[in-house]
C-alpha cells in the first residue's frame, strides 16, 4: 500500500480519544463494571482499572460516611459536598504519576463556583451534596408574596417561621443528612480535569492503571458540618468502606475499528494540563504588609494561576463551608477592604497597573476560567448585603463572614497571556490586603502546567512540555 492510500485509510478512522461528535453510522457500546478498591481504609483507597475499552470520563467513585456518635443533622460542606473527603488524588499508569491534585477539596471550592444554580438545585444536591444554589427570599409580611429583598439558599424545604411570623431557620433535607447514611459520588473528570476532554484508551496500555485517593483525616474535623444548636461539635465521621466503589464505564466501538485505531496509533502524543500547589501560612499582620513570594513554574509552560486564602479554624465543622473557602478582605465601618495584587514572570508584570478594584478581580476570574461564577457580590467580596440576618440554615447565619457564606468565594485568577515559557526565576505573586479578619490563614496557589503524554506500543510516559 503506497503512502497516499495509507493516509486515506488513516483519515477514515475517527479520533476516538477526543470527546465530541462521532460519525452517525458508528455504533457504540458501554460496559459498566463495579470495582472494589484493592486498598480500602479510613485514610486511603486505591482502585485498579481493567485494561479494556476507553474509560468514560464521567465514571464515578462512590463514597459514604458513618458516625461514631449521635449526630442527627450533620451534612457535608454546602459548597463542595462529598469532595471534602478527598485531600489528594492521583492517577498512576505503571510507576508514572499521570495527574495529581494536592488539597483537592480546596481546589473543588474553586471549581464548584462555576456550577449553574439549577444544576446545583436539581442534580448536585443528590449526587455530591453541593447546594449553594440561591433564590429570592420573599417577605412574609401578611401581604401578597411579591416583595423579595434578599437571597437565601435554595432548598426544597420551607423556612420555619419564628414567633413574630418572620422566616427563620431551615434544616437540611433528610436525603443529605449523614445520619441517614447517604452515598454520594465523585466524577473521574473532576478528579483529573484532562479527562473531561479525553477518553483514556485503556485497551492500548500494557501497564497497571490505578486511581488513588488520600482522605482528609477524620481527626481534623474537616469532613463535615454539624448543626449549630442540636449536634455536638467535633463528631468523628469515618469512611464507610463498604460503600467505596468505582463505577467504571468502558466504551467499545463496532467491528474492527478499535483494532485499526490501535494499529494506526502505535505511538501517540498529546498535551494536557496538570496542577501544582504552593501553600503557605500567614498571620493577619503579614497579610496587611505587601508580600512578594515565589510560587514556582520555572522552565514550564503555565496557562493560569488560581489563588485562595482560607482561614485556619479552631472548630472547622462549625461553619457552613468548613475551611473550604476563600476569604475576602474584611469590612470596617461599612467600608470594604481591598486586595492589591499582580503577577510577575519573565521580568514583566501581568498587569501594567496592580489590580485593586474587586470588579476587576471578578473580571479576571471570568477570563481565567472562561466561565462566569454563579455567586452573588456578597459571596465574592462582601458587597451588596444580598443575604438577610434573619434567615438561618442549620442554625448558622448565612450572612455571617465566619459561619455563613459572606465573602467566602474570593478566589483570584491570573491568565498568563503571552504564551511564553517561564524563565529560571519562576513566577512571583504580589499581594497586599488593606483589611483582614484576625487569625491565621493558609494561602494556596495552583499552577496549571502543560504536560506531554506519550503512549508508545503500550508503554505510558509523561514529561513537562
Amino acid at each position: 500500500m503506497d503512502m497516499d492510500n495509507q493516509m486515506d485509510e488513516r483519515s477514515k478512522i475517527p479520533d476516538l480519544m477526543k470527546i465530541g461528535q462521532i460519525p452517525s453510522d458508528l455504533s457504540q457500546d458501554v460496559d459498566t463494571e463495579v470495582l472494589d478498591p484493592v486498598v480500602n481504609n479510613d485514610n486511603f483507597c486505591r482502585f485498579v482499572l481493567s485494561n479494556k475499552g476507553f474509560l468514560h470520563s464521567f465514571s464515578k467513585i462512590t463514597l459514604g460516611l458513618t458516625s461514631t456518635g449521635d449526630d442527627d443533622f450533620s451534612t457535608l460542606p454546602v459548597n463542595i459536598g462529598i469532595h471534602s473527603l478527598v485531600q489528594r488524588c492521583a492517577l498512576r499508569i505503571g510507576t508514572t504519576i499521570v495527574a495529581e491534585i494536592d488539597d483537592f477539596n480546596h481546589w473543588m471550592a474553586y471549581k464548584s463556583m462555576f456550577i449553574d444554580n439549577d444544576i446545583n438545585y436539581e442534580r448536585e444536591t443528590y449526587l455530591t451534596s453541593r447546594l449553594t444554589a440561591t433564590e429570592l427570599l420573599y417577605d412574609n409580611d401578611g401581604q401578597s408574596i411579591i416583595n423579595a429583598s434578599a437571597l437565601t439558599l435554595k432548598t426544597r424545604l420551607e423556612p420555619v417561621q419564628d414567633d413574630v411570623g418572620q422566616d427563620g431557620a431551615t434544616d437540611p433535607q433528610v436525603e443529605i443528612r449523614l445520619a441517614e447514611q447517604p452515598v454520594f459520588s465523585i466524577s473521574v473528570a473532576d478528579l483529573f480535569p484532562f479527562l473531561r476532554f479525553n477518553q483514556l484508551p485503556l485497551y492500548m496500555i500494557d501497564q497497571q492503571i490505578s486511581i488513588e485517593l488520600h482522605y482528609q483525616p477524620t481527626s481534623s474535623f474537616k469532613r463535615c458540618v454539624h448543626q449549630s444548636t442540636v449536634d455536638a461539635q467535633g463528631q468523628s465521621w469515618l469512611i464507610d468502606t463498604t460503600q467505596t466503589k468505582f463505577i467504571a464505564d468502558y466504551i467499545y466501538y463496532d467491528g474492527d475499528l478499535m483494532e485499526q485505531y490501535k494499529n494506526q496509533n502505535k505511538v501517540m502524543n498529546w498535551t494536557y494540563a496538570d496542577y501544582r500547589l504552593n501553600k503557605r501560612s500567614f498571620t493577619q499582620a503579614q497579610l496587611l504588609d505587601k508580600t512578594i513570594m515565589d510560587i514556582g513554574g520555572a522552565g514550564r509552560l503555565c496557562n493560569r494561576v488560581i489563588t485562595s486564602l482560607a482561614p485556619v479554624l479552631a472548630a472547622p465543622d462549625s461553619s457552613l463551608t468548613n475551611e473550604y473557602s476563600a476569604i475576602a478582605p474584611a469590612t470596617s465601618n461599612n467600608n470594604n477592604g481591598t486586595l492589591t495584587t499582580n503577577l510577575v514572570y519573565n521580568d514583566n508584570r501581568l498587569y501594567p497597573i496592580d489590580r485593586t478594584n474587586p470588579a476587576l478581580h471578578f473580571h479576571d476570574l471570568v477570563q481565567t476560567e472562561q466561565n462566569v461564577p454563579h455567586i452573588s457580590r456578597q459571596m465574592f467580596n462582601k458587597e451588596g448585603d444580598s443575604f438577610t440576618d434573619q434567615y438561618l440554615y442549620m442554625d448558622y447565619q448565612i450572612s455571617s463572614s465566619v459561619e455563613g457564606l459572606n465573602g467566602k468565594f474570593h478566589h483570584i485568577g491570573y491568565r498568563l497571556n503571552r504564551n511564553e515559557r517561564v524563565n529560571s526565576r519562576g513566577i512571583q505573586l504580589e499581594f497586599k490586603y488593606s483589611n483582614m479578619l484576625a487569625g491565621t490563614f493558609t494561602h494556596r496557589t495552583w499552577l496549571e502546567l502543560v504536560k506531554t503524554a506519550t503512549l508508545d506500543n503500550g508503554r505510558f510516559s509523561t514529561e513537562f512540555a
